[in-house]
């Protein structure tokens, strides 16, 4: 079984070493203070932790879940750009990446469709993870 405060660890780790953008875009972390830039550009973390599932007594539990990246631009900008982005975030976490305390992306991750509300453009890319 491996501990949820270890699996948090590696994931941000991982998202720390994104580069996207130029200048790089600036990471919002969960639960840490954050001021969005004026530029109104950049990327959002959250770490959703699924039901651990059992592949039988030999191998014994596995942790899994999902990390959530979602590139966030202003509004009425189009949204070629933060798509652009969004292929950025897919490359820096391709399927079978072993990260560390026995994290790995167990899935190709994908962007979702841009969500449009009054002030900005969002894109979550979905990145599938599971832990032993």
């Amino acid at each position: 079984m491996s501990d949820p405060a270890d699996i948090a660890s590696a994931l941000l780790a991982r998202c720390a070493s994104l580069s996207v953008g130029s200048p790089a875009l600036p990471i919002a972390y969960p639960d840490v203070p954050f001021t969005p830039p004026a530029s109104g550009k950049y990327l959002e973390v959250s770490i959703f932790y699924n039901r651990p599932a059992w592949e039988g007594l030999a191998a014994g539990r596995m942790d899994q879940g999902l990390l959530q990246v979602t590139v966030v631009w202003p509004k009425g900008q189009g949204i070629p750009g933060p798509m652009r982005h969004a292929g950025e975030v897919i490359d820096h976490f391709p399927k079978g990446l072993a990260l560390t305390n026995g994290v790995k992306i167990s899935r190709q991750p994908y962007a979702a469709s841009p969500l449009l509300d009054d002030s900005d453009t969002r894109i979550p890319v979905t990145i599938s993870w599971n832990a032993r």
